[in-house]
Protein backbone atom coordinates (compact mmCIF):
# COMPACT_ATOMS: atom_id res chain seq x y z
CA UNK A 1 0.00 0.00 0.00
CA UNK A 2 0.98 3.55 -0.40
CA UNK A 3 2.85 4.88 2.77
CA UNK A 4 2.23 8.61 3.76
CA UNK A 5 4.90 10.80 4.34
CA UNK A 6 6.18 10.71 7.92
CA UNK A 7 6.35 14.42 7.76
CA UNK A 8 2.87 14.55 7.20
CA UNK A 9 1.48 12.50 10.11
CA UNK A 10 0.08 15.01 12.74
CA UNK A 11 -1.96 12.50 14.44
CA UNK A 12 -0.78 9.12 15.73
CA UNK A 13 -3.93 7.14 17.30
CA UNK A 14 -3.36 3.94 19.67
CA UNK A 15 -5.64 1.15 20.42
CA UNK A 16 -4.92 0.07 24.06
CA UNK A 17 -4.80 -3.67 24.86
CA UNK A 18 -2.54 -5.86 22.88
CA UNK A 19 -1.26 -2.19 21.21
CA UNK A 20 0.11 -0.16 24.13
CA UNK A 21 -0.62 -2.31 26.90
CA UNK A 22 -0.18 -6.20 27.56
CA UNK A 23 -3.08 -6.88 29.01
CA UNK A 24 -4.90 -9.12 26.65
CA UNK A 25 -4.42 -12.39 28.76
CA UNK A 26 -5.86 -11.15 32.01
CA UNK A 27 -8.33 -9.29 30.33
CA UNK A 28 -9.34 -12.91 28.58
CA UNK A 29 -9.64 -14.37 32.26
CA UNK A 30 -11.76 -11.61 33.85
CA UNK A 31 -14.35 -12.33 30.94
CA UNK A 32 -14.65 -15.98 31.78
CA UNK A 33 -14.55 -15.07 35.12
CA UNK A 34 -18.09 -13.23 34.54
CA UNK A 35 -19.83 -15.36 32.45
CA UNK A 36 -19.27 -18.43 33.04
CA UNK A 37 -21.07 -19.02 35.95
CA UNK A 38 -24.06 -17.88 33.59
CA UNK A 39 -22.98 -19.77 30.53
CA UNK A 40 -22.08 -23.15 32.88
CA UNK A 41 -18.55 -23.46 30.86
CA UNK A 42 -15.52 -21.38 30.38
CA UNK A 43 -15.77 -19.31 26.55
CA UNK A 44 -12.81 -19.84 24.86
CA UNK A 45 -10.71 -16.33 23.63
CA UNK A 46 -12.03 -16.70 20.45
CA UNK A 47 -15.08 -16.60 21.33
CA UNK A 48 -14.43 -13.50 23.81
CA UNK A 49 -12.43 -12.32 20.99
CA UNK A 50 -15.34 -12.00 18.59
CA UNK A 51 -16.70 -9.49 20.56
CA UNK A 52 -15.07 -6.91 21.31
CA UNK A 53 -16.11 -3.76 20.13
CA UNK A 54 -18.57 -2.60 22.86
CA UNK A 55 -17.22 -1.61 26.47
CA UNK A 56 -16.42 -4.60 28.30
CA UNK A 57 -19.27 -4.20 30.65
CA UNK A 58 -21.40 -3.88 27.57
CA UNK A 59 -20.24 -7.29 26.53
CA UNK A 60 -20.49 -9.13 29.32
CA UNK A 61 -24.28 -7.29 30.15
CA UNK A 62 -25.23 -8.52 26.34
CA UNK A 63 -23.53 -12.10 26.79
CA UNK A 64 -25.37 -13.25 29.99
CA UNK A 65 -28.48 -11.57 29.67
CA UNK A 66 -30.38 -8.61 32.27
CA UNK A 67 -30.95 -10.61 34.84
CA UNK A 68 -27.50 -12.04 35.35
CA UNK A 69 -25.76 -8.42 34.07
CA UNK A 70 -25.49 -6.96 37.36
CA UNK A 71 -23.63 -9.75 39.35
CA UNK A 72 -21.87 -10.84 36.02
CA UNK A 73 -20.73 -6.85 35.34
CA UNK A 74 -19.61 -6.84 39.43
CA UNK A 75 -17.42 -10.18 38.72
CA UNK A 76 -15.63 -9.00 35.75
CA UNK A 77 -14.74 -5.69 37.90
CA UNK A 78 -13.63 -7.28 40.79
CA UNK A 79 -11.14 -9.65 38.54
CA UNK A 80 -9.97 -6.15 37.10
CA UNK A 81 -8.95 -4.54 40.27
CA UNK A 82 -5.89 -7.99 40.34
CA UNK A 83 -5.97 -8.62 37.14
CA UNK A 84 -3.23 -6.58 35.61
CA UNK A 85 -0.95 -6.55 39.12
CA UNK A 86 1.88 -8.00 36.58
CA UNK A 87 1.39 -6.16 33.40
CA UNK A 88 2.88 -3.26 31.88
CA UNK A 89 3.05 -1.38 28.63
CA UNK A 90 4.88 -3.51 25.69
CA UNK A 91 8.83 -2.78 25.41
CA UNK A 92 9.84 0.55 23.79
CA UNK A 93 6.34 1.74 23.15
CA UNK A 94 6.24 4.24 25.72
CA UNK A 95 9.79 6.02 25.10
CA UNK A 96 8.19 5.64 21.58
CA UNK A 97 4.96 8.05 22.57
CA UNK A 98 7.00 10.04 24.10
CA UNK A 99 9.54 10.77 21.12
CA UNK A 100 6.20 10.94 19.29
CA UNK A 101 5.57 14.03 21.21
CA UNK A 102 9.18 15.53 21.28
CA UNK A 103 8.53 15.68 17.71
CA UNK A 104 5.76 17.87 17.78
CA UNK A 105 2.66 14.90 17.02
CA UNK A 106 -0.04 14.71 18.54
CA UNK A 107 -1.00 11.36 20.52
CA UNK A 108 -4.17 9.70 21.48
CA UNK A 109 -6.19 6.42 22.51
CA UNK A 110 -9.20 4.79 21.28
CA UNK A 111 -10.09 1.65 22.95
CA UNK A 112 -13.06 -0.62 23.09
CA UNK A 113 -12.75 -0.43 26.73
CA UNK A 114 -15.34 0.84 28.72
CA UNK A 115 -13.74 4.66 30.76
CA UNK A 116 -14.00 2.85 34.18
CA UNK A 117 -11.40 0.52 33.25
CA UNK A 118 -9.43 2.70 31.01
CA UNK A 119 -8.49 5.04 33.56
CA UNK A 120 -8.04 2.40 36.00
CA UNK A 121 -5.39 0.81 33.17
CA UNK A 122 -4.00 4.20 31.88
CA UNK A 123 -3.62 6.10 34.86
CA UNK A 124 -2.06 2.34 37.03
CA UNK A 125 0.37 2.02 34.47
CA UNK A 126 1.57 6.19 34.32
CA UNK A 127 0.17 6.62 31.08
CA UNK A 128 -2.12 9.69 31.15
CA UNK A 129 -0.08 12.66 30.65
CA UNK A 130 1.13 11.21 26.94
CA UNK A 131 -2.43 11.70 25.54
CA UNK A 132 -3.84 14.85 24.22
CA UNK A 133 -7.31 12.51 24.14
CA UNK A 134 -8.57 9.53 25.13
CA UNK A 135 -11.74 8.17 23.71
CA UNK A 136 -13.40 5.11 24.86
CA UNK A 137 -16.40 2.48 23.57
CA UNK A 138 -18.47 4.46 26.57
CA UNK A 139 -18.22 8.11 24.45
CA UNK A 140 -19.69 7.00 21.44
CA UNK A 141 -22.66 5.29 19.86
CA UNK A 142 -21.02 3.20 17.86
CA UNK A 143 -18.07 0.75 18.73
CA UNK A 144 -15.87 -0.48 16.82
CA UNK A 145 -15.30 -1.73 13.58
CA UNK A 146 -17.25 1.71 13.44
CA UNK A 147 -15.10 4.81 13.43
CA UNK A 148 -17.20 6.68 15.47
CA UNK A 149 -14.42 6.46 17.83
CA UNK A 150 -11.51 8.00 15.75
CA UNK A 151 -14.16 10.57 14.27
CA UNK A 152 -14.65 11.63 17.71
CA UNK A 153 -10.92 12.20 18.53
CA UNK A 154 -10.29 14.20 15.45
CA UNK A 155 -13.08 16.46 16.04
CA UNK A 156 -11.41 17.22 19.52
CA UNK A 157 -8.44 17.82 18.48
CA UNK A 158 -9.12 19.98 14.90
CA UNK A 159 -7.45 17.30 12.54
CA UNK A 160 -8.25 15.81 9.12
CA UNK A 161 -7.87 12.11 8.51
CA UNK A 162 -5.45 12.60 6.35
CA UNK A 163 -2.46 13.63 8.53
CA UNK A 164 -3.70 10.91 11.64
CA UNK A 165 -3.08 7.10 11.61
CA UNK A 166 -4.39 4.61 13.79
CA UNK A 167 -2.44 1.57 15.26
CA UNK A 168 -4.26 -1.29 16.34
CA UNK A 169 -3.66 -5.22 17.08
CA UNK A 170 -7.21 -6.53 15.68
CA UNK A 171 -8.76 -6.57 12.04
CA UNK A 172 -11.60 -4.57 13.45
CA UNK A 173 -9.00 -1.74 14.56
CA UNK A 174 -8.05 -1.76 10.62
CA UNK A 175 -11.62 -1.80 9.92
CA UNK A 176 -12.50 0.97 11.91
CA UNK A 177 -9.31 3.24 10.42
CA UNK A 178 -10.13 2.40 6.74
CA UNK A 179 -13.72 3.59 7.23
CA UNK A 180 -12.59 6.78 9.12
CA UNK A 181 -10.41 7.13 5.85
CA UNK A 182 -7.07 7.01 7.68
CA UNK A 183 -4.35 4.62 7.32
CA UNK A 184 -4.20 1.41 9.70
CA UNK A 185 -1.11 0.38 10.88
CA UNK A 186 -1.19 -3.36 12.43
CA UNK A 187 0.70 -3.83 15.52
CA UNK A 188 1.54 -7.52 15.48
CA UNK A 189 3.71 -7.46 19.08
CA UNK A 190 0.37 -8.46 20.89
CA UNK A 191 -1.57 -9.12 18.51
CA UNK A 192 -4.70 -12.19 18.95
CA UNK A 193 -4.99 -12.09 15.25
CA UNK A 194 -1.84 -11.73 13.90
CA UNK A 195 -2.21 -14.53 11.12
CA UNK A 196 -5.37 -13.17 9.53
CA UNK A 197 -3.54 -9.34 10.24
CA UNK A 198 -0.74 -10.82 7.64
CA UNK A 199 -3.45 -11.70 5.11
CA UNK A 200 -5.31 -7.67 4.63
CA UNK A 201 -4.29 -4.78 2.53
CA UNK A 202 -2.41 -2.96 5.63
CA UNK A 203 0.81 -1.64 6.55
CA UNK A 204 2.41 -4.22 9.01
CA UNK A 205 4.74 -3.41 11.73
CA UNK A 206 6.42 -6.40 14.32
CA UNK A 207 8.09 -4.28 16.99
CA UNK A 208 7.64 -0.93 17.79
CA UNK A 209 10.87 -0.01 16.25
CA UNK A 210 9.54 -0.75 12.84
CA UNK A 211 6.72 1.67 14.15
CA UNK A 212 8.91 4.39 14.77
CA UNK A 213 10.74 4.24 11.25
CA UNK A 214 7.42 4.78 9.73
CA UNK A 215 6.23 7.78 11.86
CA UNK A 216 9.56 9.19 12.80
Amino acid sequence: MKRKDPFNIRLVIFDLDGTLVDTLEPTFRCFQEAVAPVLGRVPSREEILERFGPADHQIVSDWVGSEHAKAAVERLYRCYETAFTDSGPFPGIVDLVRELRSKGKLTAIFTGRGRESTDAIVSGMGLKDLFDAIVTSDDVDRPKPAPDGLLEILDRLRSSAEEAVYVGDTIKDMDAARAAKMIGIAALWGSPEKDQLQKKDVLLVQVPGDLRQFLL
